[in-house]
């Protein structure tokens, strides 16, 4: 299987409110750069395929319609660029991937291009991309850029991937870079051309600005829950990843995924798909309890609010309880709102009900999340890659900091013990991508 390590250059990543247990490490750690370079390291003495940064772009300001509430209980704010941390991660280590996420929303595709070529060339290639289109209108109310309706910002992202893509790999031909003394030649420009792209977003001449790197183009993730976000990733995605509501249905959907994958031209097998998950491991049963107590313990309504409201758009504090949420405008993460109608067993879910729902998180158990003994999670783990066809999954361990040391030191190793991990790197895979699907295969499949 698979495994990823997802975090975020904040003081709590994904479980906002965690920041505040005890034996944290991340509150002060997410800005010092030490921090991440034992992160990695560990990350690749456990053979793990990536450490995800996910990130965002302006803040939460939707709830109560202010930015308060997201301050105060650092809802992905405050947060470094992970841009600044990769070089130094990739410099502690040879195998471990990096994948980054970087918005299609807010620069332009030229100067994508040439930030991930130059990532790739400084990891040896083990670099990916995670494309968003970007949620929070809040970005646009500081000059980043247009904040564009749902679909349209697929509409946007689609040609933007096809600008970068060109830039990757039209601009040069192989052999372009001689570096011929003799002859004064570091480049033969007959072999370097403009991509000349005139779109509906998007002018770009070309030539690309770096040589080609060692994927050439990065792996490409993404993570659109909606049926455009799927269209998209059954278009471009190599990785996808995938909140699936369980074994059962996640099958279906995994399914559907791969359908869309064919339908658009392309082989199923090209795809990955990563289950993403709470983790939370304790070398007893109830060390695993007293951690999701803990969990519990420290979930505020507020942040929880603070985020639902800023990824869905909608601020629930502004409206009565029993208006309708689909009767509400919004044009930010579809799923998010999607999962609270599922939740609400009629489908038909109010803003009462997203306040009831959101507001009282409740703890881990072995049925919401891959929670236990590390015997226990494995036994979970291996039945989702029985009964859904996922290739793996992108863990979000809890608490974040001692959770990556119980991924480390207690799941891998059962996993290991099983055959169903990795125990070294292959020293054929010299990429990311070709971590992924095999030896030759740095170059995209498409």
């Amino acid at each position: 299987m698979h495994l990823n390590v997802l975090t975020q250059c904040c003081p709590a990543p994904t479980f906002e409110f965690m920041w505040a247990a005890p034996e944290d490490r991340t509150a002060s750690g997410y800005r010092n750069l030490r921090y991440w370079t034992d992160l990695a390291g560990k990350l690749e003495r456990a053979c793990v395929d990536a450490l995800f940064f996910a990130d965002v772009h302006g803040v939460y300001d939707v709830y109560r319609d202010s930015w308060e509430p997201a301050f105060q209980h650092a809802v992905q704010v405050p947060a470094i660029d992970p841009l600044t941390v990769l070089p130094a991660a990739a410099a502690v280590t040879d195998h471990l991937g990096f994948a980054v996420t970087y918005s299609t929303a807010y620069h332009p595709p030229y100067q994508c291009a040439r930030l991930f070529s130059s990532l790739d060339h400084v990891t040896d290639g083990r670099i990916a991309w995670n494309i968003v289109t970007s949620y929070l209108s809040s970005a646009a109310k500081n000059g980043l850029g247009e904040h564009l309706a749902h679909d349209s910002r697929y509409d946007r992202a689609d040609e933007y991937v096809e600008v970068a893509r060109a830039l990757w790999e039209r601009s040069w031909e192989d052999g372009a870079v001689v570096r011929d003394r003799s002859a004064r030649t570091f480049t033969d420009p007959a072999k370097v051309r403009q991509i000349d792209h005139k779109g509906e977003f998007f002018t770009v001449r070309g030539p690309h600005l770096c040589e080609p790197s060692p994927q050439r183009t990065p792996v490409l993730y993404q993570a659109g829950a909606s049926s455009r976000g799927l269209a998209f990733a059954a278009k471009h995605a190599e990785v996808v990843f995938m909140t699936l509501t369980g074994p059962a249905r996640g099958g279906a959907q995994v399914a559907e995924l791969r359908q869309a994958v064919r339908e658009s031209g392309r082989d199923p097998a090209s795809v990955k798909v990563l289950q993403g998950m709470l983790v939370m491991v304790g070398q007893t049963e109830e060390q695993a309890r007293a951690k999701a107590r803990l969990y519990a313990s420290l979930a505020d309504r507020e942040a929880l609010l603070t985020k639902w409201c800023g990824w869905t758009g909608i601020d629930v504090d502004g409206y009565p309880d029993d208006t309708r949420l689909d009767e509400i405008p919004h044009h930010a993460v579809r799923s998010a709102l999607s999962f609270v109608q599922r939740a609400s067993g009629s489908g038909v879910a109010t803003v009462g009900d997203a306040r009831e729902f959101i507001g009282r998180l409740p703890p881990p158990t072995r049925t919401t999340a891959l929670f236990g003994t590390a015997e226990q999670v494995a036994d979970r783990m291996e039945e989702w890659l029985e009964r859904t066809g996922i290739d793996g999954f992108n863990l979000l361990p809890c608490p974040p900091g001692s959770g990556v040391d119980d991924v480390c030191d207690l799941l891998i190793p059962e996993l290991q013990r099983r055959g169903l991990f990795r125990t070294s790197y292959d020293p054929a895979e010299k990429t990311l991508r070709e971590r992924y699907f095999g030896a030759g295969n740095a170059a995209p499949r498409h």
